[in-house]
């Protein structure tokens, strides 16, 4: 009997978990659509201003010069929108007879790097006399 209940919490902690990711998602479609429709109203109502975005890490530099905020805005919408959407944010939910966990990304990581065998080391090059 109380396999019957353990099981049906499990799925709703399940369900739980799979609608928090789903409202997330939908919110950072939601928040990209904002900042891409607002890049639109931009670019309609002709607003320009020149800016330039310089940015420098280790050895190398990336520089973004513009005289339309409203492509910036528009490709940083679709940025912002491409990674929410398409970035896959797995998850596992175990129920068993005394627990139900469950566990995201991270986790998930960190128990595959537990349960990888050790690779034995590579064998040593054999020098030619020639």
């Amino acid at each position: 009997m109380s396999e019957v209940v353990i099981g049906e919490v499990g799925i709703w902690y399940h369900m739980i978990t799979v609608i928090s990711l789903l409202s997330f998602k939908l919110a950072v479609l939601f928040v990209g659509y904002l900042i891409a429709k607002l890049g639109h109203d931009l670019l309609i109502k002709g607003v320009t201003g020149e800016f330039k975005f310089q940015t420098k890490f280790k050895d190398s530099t990336a520089d973004l010069i513009s005289a339309s905020p409203g492509l910036f805005f528009i490709l940083m919408a679709t940025v912002l929108i491409g990674i929410g959407i398409i970035k896959d944010k797995p998850l596992e939910t175990t129920v068993t007879t005394r627990s139900i966990s469950t566990t995201a990304e991270g986790a998930i990581k960190e128990r595959a790097k537990e349960t990888k065998p050790e690779l034995p080391d590579h064998p040593k090059k054999e020098e030619s006399n020639e």
